[in-house]
């Protein structure tokens, strides 16, 4: 329980609430409806970054196209 502790010390935890959650059903339904449905993980990651106005880090921008208020930070 220590060691993960003092891992854990090195990351910012962002909390899970209602704004979060919401923002998550929203990603999952605005791609459902477009005919690209996202993984309930993608999905966490997407929603994470608009709730919280971070940029989100990706490889795969297709996995997050037309979500909006989403900014992606890429190279592909």
């Amino acid at each position: 329980m220590r060691w993960l502790e003092q891992l854990l010390d090195h990351y910012t935890i962002l909390p899970v609430d209602m704004d979060l959650c919401r923002h998550w059903a929203e990603v999952r339904a605005t791609r459902s409806k477009a005919g690209l449905p996202i993984s309930p993980q993608d999905g966490w990651i997407a929603a994470t970054a608009r709730r919280y106005k971070l940029a989100l880090v990706t490889h795969n921008p297709d996995d997050y196209q037309q979500i909006s208020g989403l900014t992606m930070i890429t190279e592909a």
